[in-house]
């Protein structure tokens, strides 16, 4: 399977042209409170995240996946994990807790993005005992002809919210590896020293500090692929 066919790559591409703005006690889908629901979410999510958020302040997103460096072919059969994870800084606790259901529809919406004959089953509920509230939803099903499972977790941390996305063209189970990040996400604290940026666009310090180290084991050897700042109260940029 190719890198420019992958689900997983329609998110990025969503968050650069929408530049706006995506858990345990949950080992198991069956820990959470929803049933499945046929069909998918808003298609209003992903394009107006902005308008319908309130109190956001900041947002950063980092990528990881299994995709090997460029110039490295990818091997035949592999099936390939796209994982997005986030952190959104709300004006308040309030306002972030306000904010959980739309940033989770966001997300799993984005994931969605420029697929095709998209046929998904979800099953949405609320998760106990994960940071202070969280939200998950995993969806099973197709894309065209080839099997398509989307997980993603979104949980409050007091004024900020956390969310991890991932997708993958078969019906391999990525809530391990989701709920691990967002495990590891909530541990982590804010960085003490300045936000900065490396010649290559690695971003260092601040909220970009509750991201799991690249050795990290909840990433499963997946590699970084890319950091974004997605909005920044101060420098707001229009949503698309």
């Amino acid at each position: 399977m190719r890198w420019t066919h992958h689900p997983g790559r329609t998110l990025m591409i969503a968050l650069l042209l929408a530049m706006s703005v995506a858990a345990p006690a949950f080992v198991a889908a069956a820990q959470t409170d929803g049933t499945p629901v046929a069909g998918t979410p808003s298609e209003e999510a992903p394009r107006s995240i902005w308008q319908t958020l309130d109190g956001v302040e900041g947002a950063i997103v980092r990528t990881w996946s299994d995709v090997p460096p460029p110039g490295t072919p990818t091997p035949e059969g592999s099936d390939l994990r796209f994982i997005t994870g986030l952190v959104v800084q709300f004006d308040g606790e309030e306002s972030a807790g306000d904010s959980l259901d739309g940033l989770r529809d966001w997300v799993i919406a984005s994931l969605q993005v420029n697929l095709v004959d998209v046929d998904l089953t979800q099953q949405i509920g609320q998760v106990s005992n994960f940071g202070d509230a969280a939200t998950a939803v995993n969806a099973t099903g197709t894309t065209g002809e080839n099997p398509l499972t989307i997980t993603v977790i979104v949980a409050q941390d007091g004024d900020r919210l956390l969310a991890v996305g991932g997708s993958i063209m078969s019906d391999e189970e990525l809530l391990p590896v989701v709920q691990g990040i967002v495990t590891v996400m909530l541990d982590r604290e804010l960085g003490e020293d300045d936000v900065e940026v490396s010649e290559t666009g690695r971003f260092t310090g601040g909220n970009w500090s509750i991201f799991p180290e690249q050795d990290d084991p909840s990433l499963d050897d997946m590699q970084r692929q890319g950091d974004l700042p997605l909005y920044d109260l101060a420098t707001p940029t229009p949503a698309g």
